[in-house]
């Protein structure tokens, strides 16, 4: 994977994160052979086209909480109900599909899949390439 593909993801995170006032810390991007786990919110969007693979957007319960409430204008939001799911497949949506406009515009052509929101406490997901 070279950076000038996954550049627009953390792009499209900072920026649509922002407009919600929230300033997102990215790690250290990276192919990974082994299992993600440690994170408490994970939602899964697949790409398909000319690259193919999953972006995996993890959050802590908390952190999860205040993202839905910020976008829910403020609003303190206290569980992972229906709604709030929701609305963390939307962020799924939106970084994920300003990522593929960005991505367009430089003649890689890819389509993503409907987000799916994984939540528990020990979580550990692991993508097996075929």
């Amino acid at each position: 994977m070279k950076a000038q593909h996954i550049n627009p993801f953390l792009e499209s995170a900072n920026s649509i994160l922002g407009m919600f006032q929230l300033s997102p810390r990215t790690g250290s991007p990276s192919l990974r052979q082994t299992p993600f786990k440690g994170i408490e919110v994970l939602t899964v969007v697949g790409v398909t086209g000319q690259l193919r693979g999953q972006v995996y957007l993890g959050f802590s319960r908390n952190d999860a909480l205040r993202i839905v409430s910020n976008m829910m204008g403020g609003a303190s939001v206290a569980e992972l109900d229906p709604m709030a799911l929701s609305a963390l497949s939307e962020i799924g949506n939106m970084i994920c599909g300003n990522a593929t406009i960005q991505l367009s515009q430089n003649g890689v052509a890819i389509d993503i899949t409907p987000p799916t929101v994984i939540i528990g406490s020990s979580v550990e997901v692991a993508a097996v390439k075929i």
